[in-house]
């Protein structure tokens, strides 16, 4: 393999039998044993361990036992795959050449009601409201509507232009650990929303709704996020066994 790359040794043995997967067809799809693949990519078999475990955790590899490795060109045409990331930039990276991040005002408010529906102990507490737009190609196509427990920030809030994720924005201004969200999916209608997508008053958009917690299990932000209803088709993959 070219040392060009500087790319770790293993992420370019990946990178290849990535590619080497895309061309695959059904029922000749067996991959050659480790010795055979480090033989053939230049490098030894631990390296070429190492890409095979990541392909596996990403579904495009099944090893079976006493059969070998199996890879999967199907589970590679899927794009915005949220089993692997909810990094917003990096889901929609798959599918659009420019991405960028746009913040709104920021105002004082008292939480919401879907807010107080998971955290009702917030009842009488302000929380600093905006929302982050992801742009991809010039067109929003995620909106994340964010109310901040303000108690928990140690600053006002506010934008830099290099921010791409909200977790490290918040991180900023927070003086604990952000370690971890939970996250409901449901169908959600937002007039407001659908006219910043341009899409007709009243349709149905793909939502979820997500709490971050710190370290020690302390709620820090409730967000609602929604998904432009033709411009991001979420996908998973879901392993049988």
């Amino acid at each position: 393999m070219s040392n060009k790359d500087q790319k770790p040794l293993y992420q370019r043995v990946r990178s290849a039998l990535m590619e080497e997967i895309r061309t695959m067809r059904p029922g000749t799809n067996r991959l050659e044993p480790e010795e055979q693949l480090a033989k053939r990519y230049g490098t030894s078999r631990a390296t070429v361990r190492e890409a095979l475990a990541d392909l596996i955790q990403d579904g495009y590899i099944t090893p079976w036992q006493g059969r070998g490795n199996f890879g999967h060109p199907h589970a590679l045409n899927l794009n915005m795959r949220f089993d692997i990331t909810y990094d917003f930039v990096h889901l929609l990276q798959g599918s659009y050449l420019e991405i960028d991040v746009d913040q709104s005002a920021i105002n004082l408010s008292l939480p919401s009601d879907d807010l107080l529906e998971h955290m009702p102990q917030f009842k009488h507490t302000e929380v600093f409201v905006f929302d982050w737009v992801y742009v991809a190609d010039g067109e929003p196509v995620i909106i994340c509507r964010v109310q901040v427990i303000k108690a928990a920030m140690r600053l006002m809030l506010s934008k830099r232009k290099d921010e791409m994720r909200l977790t490290d924005y918040l991180r900023r201004f927070y003086d604990g650990d952000i370690t971890y969200a939970t996250a409901w999916f449901k169908a959600g209608i937002n007039s407001q929303v659908a006219r910043t997508f341009g899409a007709a008053e009243g349709t149905p958009m793909q939502m979820w709704e997500e709490i971050f917690y710190d370290l020690y299990d302390r709620q820090i932000c409730f967000n609602q996020v929604y998904f432009h209803p033709d411009k991001t088709k979420l996908s998973m993959l879901l392993r049988t066994r």
